[in-house]
C-alpha cells in the first residue's frame, strides 16, 4: 500500500475520529500476555498468546499472586537490593512472535497496529522535583525495539524504537503524565552513576495531560493505554484512561469502556531497522520500595478504513470583487475537487456560487472515498473605495494572518503588476519588488486610552523593520481636510535601532511609519514617492535616553521633520490624531500638516503638537486617496503595534464621535435596541411610532453581514460571530446608526 506522509497539523478532528473508528474495526490479535499467575522471572505468555521466553535485566522481575477474588495475576518490577547497583533497573524483554500476522518490520506493514497495556504505580505522581524528577524515576514499556536492548544506551547494543513511558511531567513541579516517545540506542543509561540514569536521546512525540488522580503518597493508581499507528501516513495516537486501584484490586482491561485522546503525530519509523522486540522496564533507581505494574500487554492488526488524503490548498485565497469570484475559481489540487461552505454536513457548492468573506471547506474523492475536509479562508477583497468616515479595527482577520496575503501564495514574494489588491479586507499595496517583510495580525492588547471609544474584542497589528507598506484607499479627498487617528505602541528594537552617522549622532536615522498619503497621478511630479506623503508620523530613538520622539513631515523628508519636545518610553500606549487641511488650495503655506500626541478629551484642542505647512520643498496637494503603513528602514523602524484606525473629514468622527461606516446619522423618535450585548442570539427594535423598520448590520470592515425587515419581532442574529458590528436602522425614511455587541 502506498504510504502518503503528511503534516498532521493539516488533518482535523474528522480525521481523528475516523483513525479512533479503526479501532473498532474486526482485528487479529496477533499477541497478548495477561502475565499468568505464576511467579517467576521468566514464564510464558497466557493461553490465547503464542509462547514467548521473556530475557530478564537486573534484580526485581516478578509475577504476582492472584489479586482481588478473581484468577487474574500482572508484572511486577521492582528494584529488590536494598542499595540498587548501577544498571540495576529491572526490565523483561520479549521477542515478537513470527508466523501469526504480525510484520516484524513495521514500516512494510499495510494494517492499522493497536497497541494495548495497563500500567500501574506508586510512586510516580510525587511533585517532588528532586528525588522523582523527569527522566529520573519512571516505568516503560517498549512498544517495539530493533533489538533486546532496551535498556542500553550504545550502538549496538542499545535498541532504536518506540515506548510508552509513564514519569513526571514535564513541567516541574506537577504531577505524572504518560508518553509516547521514539528513543535511539536505548531507553536507560546504565553505564553511569545510578543517579544518572535517565532517558537517552528519546523524542517525546505526545504527552498526556498532567494525571489529576495519580496520588503523590505511596497509594496506587493505575492507566489504561492504547496507541495506534496507522501506515497509510505514518500517523501515531496516544489513548489514555486513568482508573481507581489500590495495591489489591483488579486492573480495568484497557480494550473496554471509553479512553482520552492525548494527542496525535505524524512520525516515520525507522525504515531501514526491523521491528523484533518488546519490553518493560521500571526506571527505579534508589528505592526499593517503589512498585512498577503491567498487565494485558496486547498487539493488534486491524484493515485501515477506506482513506484518501485530502487535497493541495492555500490556507488563504484572495479574490477582487470587482471579478464576482465563484466557488469555481476557487484553487486546489485534487480529484473530483468539492466544495463545501462548512467543516461537516450539507451538500457540496455549486461551482456558480457566489464567493464571500468567509470560510470554504474542500475535498477530493479517489476510488469513491471522499477525503476530509480541508480549510481554505477566502477574503473576498472590497474594490469599491471605502467611504469616510471609515474604521479599521482588525477584528475579523485571525491571529498570525498576513495583512497582505500575497506573501503567503505559492508563488512566494514576487511583485506583479496584477498583485495590487491581494491584501485583507480593503487593505492593498501598490506592486513593487520590496516585500520581504510582513505587517502581521496579532491579538489586541488593551488599550487604556480614554479618549477613543472603547476599543473593540478584535485583532492589531504589527511590523518592524523595512518591508511590504499596505495601503487602506478611500474616496478621493479634492478639498477641505482629512483627519486620521491611531492607537499604538512602540517596542524597543536595541539590535536594530543604532546611532546615525549622518544627520545626529545622539538619535537614530529618523523613519516614518503612518501617514496620510496622495498617490500619483496628481499636480506632484510622477514618481517622486517622497511628495507622495502626507502628514507623515516619523519616529527616531534617542540613544543616550533610550526614549523615543515623534515627528511630523509633511513630505516625508526626514531634514525636514518637526518633532516633539517630549520623548516617550517604549512599550507605551499613545493616541497619535494627524490632519492635512486645505487640500487642493493654491498655496503650498495654506495646506497644513498637523499631528496631536494624546489629546485630553474628544474636544479638537486648541493648540498642535506639532504643525508644519512650509518645509524647504514646496509641497502642494491637490488630492488625497489613503493611508499607508511605512515599514522603511530595517535598522530604523522598530517593532511597533498599531490599532483602532480611523479616517474622517472632520476631528470628532476621527476620533470614533460618529457612525464609522460612513452612514448619514439622523435620530429616529426615541429609538431603542436591546439587549446589547447580545448573548441569546435575538436582537429587538423598538420606536414610538412603531412602523416597519429595516435592519441593515455590518461588520467592523464596513461588509453588510445581516438584512431584515422588523416591526416588533425578533431579529436573530445567533449566526454572527462574537463581537463589534454596527447596526443602520431605517424607519419612515430615517436611519439610525448604533453599535452592537455579541457576546
Amino acid at each position: 500500500m502506498k504510504k502518503v506522509l503528511l503534516n498532521y497539523k493539516t488533518l482535523n478532528f474528522a480525521f481523528a475520529l475516523m483513525l479512533l473508528c479503526a479501532n473498532s474495526i474486526s482485528s487479529q490479535t496477533v499477541f497478548q500476555d495477561t502475565f499468568g499467575t505464576v511467579a517467576a522471572a521468566t514464564y510464558s505468555g497466557g493461553t490465547s498468546a503464542p509462547a514467548i521466553t521473556y530475557t530478564q535485566s537486573g534484580a526485581g522481575v516478578a509475577s504476582t499472586a492472584v489479586i482481588g477474588t478473581g484468577t487474574d495475576a500482572y508484572l511486577n518490577l521492582v528494584t529488590n537490593a536494598v542499595t540498587p547497583a548501577v544498571g540495576s533497573r529491572p526490565t523483561l524483554c520479549g521477542s515478537l512472535p513470527t508466523g501469526t500476522g504480525l510484520n516484524a518490520i513495521l514500516t512494510n506493514n499495510t494494517n492499522v497496529v493497536t497497541w494495548t497495556v495497563n500500567m500501574k504505580s506508586n510512586r510516580l505522581g510525587s511533585n517532588s522535583t528532586t528525588s522523582y524528577a523527569e527522566g529520573k524515576n519512571f516505568m516503560c514499556v517498549v512498544l517495539c525495539a530493533s533489538n533486546n536492548g532496551i535498556l542500553g544506551n550504545t550502538t549496538p547494543t542499545g535498541s532504536d524504537g518506540y515506548a510508552l513511558v509513564y514519569q513526571k511531567n514535564t513541567v516541574v513541579g506537577t504531577q505524572a503524565s504518560i508518553s509516547l516517545i521514539k528513543f535511539h540506542n536505548g531507553i536507560g543509561n546504565s553505564s553511569l552513576t545510578v543517579d544518572a540514569q535517565e532517558l537517552c536521546t528519546a523524542t517525546r512525540l505526545i504527552e498526556s495531560p498532567a494525571l489529576t488522580a495519580i496520588p503523590a503518597t505511596a497509594t496506587f493508581a493505575a492507566l489504561s493505554i492504547q496507541v495506534v499507528y496507522n501506515p497509510n501516513f505514518d500517523s501515531w495516537q496516544l489513548y489514555y484512561r486513568e482508573d481507581p486501584a489500590t495495591a489489591t484490586d483488579p486492573i480495568v482491561d484497557p480494550t473496554t469502556g471509553t479512553l482520552l485522546l492525548a494527542g496525535t503525530v505524524t512520525d516515520t519509523t525507522y525504515t531501514s531497522i526491523a521491528m523484533t522486540n518488546f519490553g518493560f522496564i521500571a526506571g527505579s533507581q534508589t528505592n526499593n520500595a517503589y512498585k512498577f505494574q503491567y498487565d494485558n500487554f496486547k498487539i493488534g492488526l486491524s484493515t485501515p478504513p477506506p482513506y484518501t488524503a485530502p487535497p493541495t490548498v492555500e490556507k488563504r485565497q484572495v479574490f477582487n470583487s470587482a471579478s464576482n469570484p465563484t466557488v469555481a475559481n476557487l484553487v486546489a489540487t485534487g480529484d473530483n475537487i468539492k466544495w463545501y461552505a462548512a467543516a461537516s454536513g450539507g451538500t457540496a457548492l455549486a461551482t456558480s456560487t457566489a464567493l464571500t468573506y468567509s470560510n470554504y471547506y474542500v475535498t477530493q474523492t479517489v476510488s469513491g472515498t471522499e477525503s476530509e475536509r480541508v480549510l481554505s479562508q477566502v477574503f473576498v477583497g472590497d474594490t469599491a473605495l471605502k467611504t469616510l468616515p471609515l474604521y479599521e479595527g482588525f477584528a475579523n482577520y485571525n491571529s498570525g494572518d498576513k495583512l497582505i496575503v500575497m506573501n503567503n501564495s505559492a508563488a512566494g514574494n514576487v511583485a506583479t503588476s496584477t498583485a495590487d489588491g491581494i491584501a485583507l479586507g480593503s487593505w492593498s499595496i501598490t506592486p513593487s519588488s520590496n516585500i520581504t517583510d510582513d505587517v502581521t495580525i496579532v491579538a489586541s492588547p488593551i488599550w487604556t486610552n480614554t479618549v477613543l471609544p472603547a476599543a473593540t474584542t478584535g485583532n492589531a497589528i504589527t511590523f518592524v523593520a523595512s518591508g511590504v507598506d499596505p495601503e487602506l484607499k478611500f474616496t478621493n479627498a479634492t478639498s477641505g481636510s482629512l483627519y486620521s487617528s491611531f492607537v499604538f505602541n512602540v517596542v524597543d528594537a536595541p539590535v536594530a535601532i543604532v546611532a546615525s552617522t549622518t544627520t545626529d549622532p545622539n538619535y537614530s536615522t529618523p523613519t516614518g511609519f503612518y501617514s496620510l498619503m496622495a498617490q500619483s497621478p496628481s499636480t506632484i511630479t510622477p514618481g517622486t514617492l517622497s511628495n507622495d506623503y502626507a502628514a507623515a508620523v516619523m519616529f527616531r530613538k534617542n540613544i543616550a535616553s533610550g526614549k523615543y520622539n515623534l515627528g511630523l513631515s509633511k513630505s516625508s523628508n526626514i531634514t525636514e521633520c518637526v518633532w516633539s519636545t517630549t520623548e516617550y518610553d517604549f512599550n507605551t500606549q499613545h493616541v497619535v490624531v494627524i490632519s492635512y487641511e486645505n487640500i487642493g488650495d493654491a498655496d503650498p503655506l495654506n495646506q497644513v500638516a498637523n499631528l496631536w500626541i494624546d489629546p485630553a478629551t474628544s474636544t479638537q484642542p486648541a493648540v498642535t503638537t506639532l504643525s508644519q505647512n512650509n518645509p524647504t520643498t514646496s509641497v502642494t496637494r491637490d488630492h488625497i486617496d489613503r493611508i499607508k503603513l511605512v515599514q522603511a528602514s530595517s535598522t530604523s523602524t522598530p517593532t511597533i503595534i498599531i490599532d483602532e484606525i480611523r479616517v474622517a473629514n472632520n476631528w470628532g468622527q476621527a476620533l470614533g464621535g460618529a457612525s464609522t461606516m460612513g452612514i448619514t446619522s439622523v435620530k429616529t423618535s426615541e429609538l431603542k435596541m436591546y439587549p446589547n450585548p447580545v448573548s441569546n442570539g435575538k436582537l429587538y427594535i423598538s420606536s414610538d411610532s412603531n412602523l416597519e423598520k429595516e435592519v441593515v448590520i455590518f461588520n467592523t470592515l464596513g461588509q453588510q453581514v445581516l438584512q431584515a425587515k422588523t416591526i416588533t419581532e425578533a431579529i436573530n442574529v445567533s449566526n454572527l460571530n462574537k463581537g463589534t458590528y454596527f447596526v443602520k436602522i431605517t424607519e419612515a425614511g430615517l436611519s439610525a446608526t448604533k453599535k452592537l455587541i455579541i457576546q
